[in-house]
Formats: structure tokens, C-alpha cells, sequence
């Protein structure tokens, strides 16, 4: 019984497969859950968040704003609005919309939805960053 399963990721911006894996663990909007080879067929709606993958042992964490995952006994599809890899997320432009969103929410004439939302996201891609530099210290 194989202990893998295949891992495809899609978003506006492009589709990219990751191929075998051997665990996704992602946000969905009641929790986090895990997948493993074999999982029961289901569709769970994704939040924003951190998506973390093992492939061979070594893992790989993604930011996401949320989508959903359709898993399969042998695959997973993750349909994503957005789907971040820690290697190419910019810490420093990331604090910058904080600060920029910050001084929406100060505004009664803004939308507070949007900054809130808009800092969570620029938060959570600065957890995944720091995820990776520390996996390598």
C-alpha cells in the first residue's frame, strides 16, 4: 500500500504539481486538518493560513488566503486564491502593508474588513518566512 499520495496546487496565477507527498496539514475555516494516502474523498473549504507539505521527510510551508481541497483517495487538488512558498516571500514588503493597513483601520472612511483581512494575510506570510529561516538555523 503506498503511503503517498499526489499533491496538485492551483491558483489564478498558475497550476503547479508537487507530485508524491507524504503529508498536507492546511487551514481550514473550522481548524486544521491533515491529509495522509488513503484519506477518505471530501471537499474542505480553506482559510487564510499556513499550509504545511512533507515530501520525503523535508517540509515546505505555503501562505494561502484561502480556497478549498478536493481529496482524493490517491490525490489531493488544493484550488487556492493564493498560494505563497516560504522561498519566495519578502518579509520586508510584508511588514510594510501591515503598517499600511494599520492606518486604514485609524480611518472610519476605509474598509476595516479589508484592512483587517489584508493583515492577516501580510502576517501570515511573515510566519511562513520565518518557518523556513528557522528550519535552517
Amino acid at each position: 500500500m503506498d503511503k503517498k499520495f499526489h499533491l496538485d496546487i492551483v491558483t489564478p496565477n498558475g497550476n503547479f504539481s508537487l507530485g508524491k507527498i507524504d503529508y498536507l496539514r492546511a487551514p481550514s475555516t473550522d481548524g486544521l486538518f491533515g491529509v495522509l494516502a488513503r484519506h477518505i474523498p471530501s471537499i474542505i473549504a480553506i482559510d487564510t493560513g499556513i499550509i504545511k507539505i512533507t515530501i520525503n521527510g523535508k517540509d515546505e510551508y505555503y501562505a494561502t488566503s484561502g480556497g478549498y481541497a478536493d481529496i482524493k483517495k490517491e490525490s489531493v487538488s488544493l484550488i487556492l486564491e493564493t498560494a505563497e512558498n516560504a522561498n519566495n516571500i519578502d518579509i520586508k514588503r510584508s511588514e510594510e502593508a501591515i503598517k499600511r493597513a494599520t492606518k486604514c483601520l485609524n480611518n472610519p472612511q476605509e474598509d476595516l474588513d479589508r484592512a483587517k483581512k489584508a493583515i492577516e494575510r501580510a502576517k501570515v506570510r511573515i510566519a511562513v518566512a520565518k518557518k523556513l529561516a528557522r528550519s535552517f538555523n
